[in-house]
């Protein structure tokens, strides 16, 4: 098809056309000339247009093939990366030629310089096509590795003519129009970068860095899964606020089927402090997490090779799930909690902040949410504190009202993070990298708000989001009252509001985030006013958590 559209044959002459401007660039700045200078201008339109076409054909191609043909779509998501990139290398030669005219000393840029950016730049061009249609791994790679080298010698270069300012060289603007010069040159092994990249992407069926590819491999090698990175595809799982890459990894099409894994890639800490909680989940409750197949740490990021677990998210269970596998999904979920939290009990105090919880994050409440941060107000004799007073006059409970025990928690106990297995009856946690010893009303507050912010309406689905809050908070309550948490309403309270209130930082519905900053806001005034003699009486309304 790519072929019947000409797609193929526009790449190829977009390559050349962007060669020939790379060439006249280098001419140029050998022997600067007024007619090649006009020569790399005049391409300009026609490179644009090339790109263009090539553009408006895979948007054509994919809208009418995206269901039934995934590889042929991921391999017109290349060629647009590398069509757009190309342009943009053509653009940085227009560039170059544009600044070559300030030159007051054109031997200031000497071939033996510009020579080696040029002759790594001319190799990234001729390996494009072989790349991308032979699905040459290797010839990808060499495209990705240019930019590294590109970059050392521009920092080569860099230095040298800082070194020359610095000395008072008396040609000072030439030597800054040719860092600028270098500068272009600079960012053409950018754009090869990309281009290199989309190419291995189209190969794994999802967007990934060079470092990532690297990484994968590595992982791959370092398992028992018997797959090669040759042998696989990506499949993005969900989206994170962590900046983490989450993607499953399966068999090609046409490949020998291995197990599936799932792939992780992010910053180092957070991904080592993830390995080390799921080998201490592993001996609370060996079966509910993950097992590791590897681990790998690139610089300051690191990756995972996860056991894929089967199942369905309890987001997605909610949403789509009859009424039967909820309550039973629920059950499992609440049996687990309850001999979780209570085979890793101490006895020991903790505090886990709620209020100083929010305070952190309020600027970025604020940020998205301006109309949040009123004053103090009032009405006859009735004053309304600001949310800011109203927290620092709750404050103190944070500190008085510690938890009695503390246990073992998720650390991030949203519904996507926990995965029910209907035909094994067991639940999963995932996304571990938050789990530590602490007070348990933590987990509680951020599942029932996960709960309670679904963007979803429509009565039905809403009648089951009721059923399982109701379900979760009957259960915390009994738990509590069994464990002698004699406290646990007043810190649930809190929680709740520390969940509503930062929660509204993902929300862009303005009345649905409102919705949610008042709820917290109620639930701070209402400890405000309440008895502090009285707190062990205090109990959370119901209807704060219902629509």
């Amino acid at each position: 098809m790519l072929i019947q559209e000409g797609i193929d044959a526009n790449l190829r002459f977009l390559i050349l056309e962007v060669r020939k401007q790379l060439i006249e660039t280098e001419q140029l700045l050998d022997r600067p000339s007024g007619s090649a200078s006009a020569r790399v201008r005049a391409k300009d339109d026609y490179i644009d247009n090339l790109k263009t076409v090539i553009q408006r054909k895979c948007f054509q191609i994919a809208s009418e093939i995206a269901r039934d043909n995934r590889p042929t779509v991921d391999l017109l998501k290349a060629i647009d990366v590398v069509a757009v990139n190309l342009e943009r290398i053509a653009d940085f030669c227009e560039n170059v030629v544009s600044q070559s005219r300030y030159l007051q000393e054109p031997d200031v840029l000497r071939p033996a310089e510009t020579a080696p950016f040029f002759a790594e730049l001319r190799e990234g061009l001729e390996l494009i096509e072989p790349a991308l249609f032979e699905r040459d791994v290797r010839r990808a790679l060499r495209i990705c590795r240019i930019e590294a080298r590109v970059d050392e010698l521009y920092l080569e270069v860099f230095h040298k003519i800082l070194h020359q300012l610095e000395g008072g060289q008396p040609q000072a603007q030439s030597l800054v129009t040719a860092l600028f010069i270098f500068r272009y040159l600079e960012r053409m092994g950018d754009s090869l970068l990309n281009i290199g990249e989309a190419v291995l992407s189209a190969f794994l069926g999802e967007r990934i860095k060079v470092d990532q590819y690297q990484a994968l491999g590595h992982s791959l090698e370092e398992s028992s899964l018997g797959s090669s990175i040759g042998g696989v595809r990506l499949e993005a799982m969900k989206e994170t606020r962590s900046g983490s890459r989450v993607d499953r990894v399966r068999s090609a099409p046409g490949e020998t089927q291995s197990k599936s894994a799932i792939f992780k890639d992010g910053t180092l800490h957070k991904l080592v402090d993830e390995r080390e909680s799921i080998a201490r989940w592993k001996s609370i409750k060996p079966g509910l997490v993950p097992e590791v197949y590897s681990f790998h740490d690139h610089g300051d990021h690191g990756s995972i090779l996860f056991e894929y677990l089967p199942g369905k998210s309890l987001e997605d269970l909610i949403m789509q799930g009859d009424p039967d596998e909820i309550r039973t999904g629920m059950q499992s979920v609440c049996s687990t909690l309850r001999e979780v939290w209570t085979s890793t009990r101490k006895d020991q105090p903790v505090s886990a902040g709620f209020v100083s919880q929010i305070r952190q994050r309020l600027g970025e409440i604020y940020a998205l949410h301006p109309e949040f941060d009123t004053p103090a107000s009032g009405i006859g004799a009735l004053s309304i504190p600001s949310f800011q007073d109203a927290l620092a006059r709750v404050e103190d409970l944070d500190h008085i009202l510690q938890a009695p025990f503390r246990v073992y928690i998720h650390g991030d106990f949203n519904l996507d993070n926990v995965i029910y297995n209907r035909q094994t009856g067991e639940v999963h946690f995932i996304d571990l990298h938050r789990s530590r010893e602490m007070d348990y009303v933590q987990d509680v507050s951020v599942f029932l708000v996960s709960n309670h912010r679904l963007p979803v309406f429509e009565a039905p689905i809403r009648k089951r989001i009721h059923e399982v809050i109701l379900y979760f908070y009957d259960f915390a309550c009994d738990f509590a009252e069994r464990s002698g948490d004699t406290t646990f309403a007043v810190r649930l309270a809190l929680g709740l509001a520390r969940s509503f209130a930062t929660s509204t930082r993902f929300v862009l519905d303005p009345r649905f985030a409102r919705n949610m900053f008042l709820r917290a806001r109620y639930l701070v005034q209402l400890l405000d006013g309440w008895d502090r003699s009285q707190l062990e009486r205090f109990r959370v309304p119901k209807e704060v958590l219902l629509d």
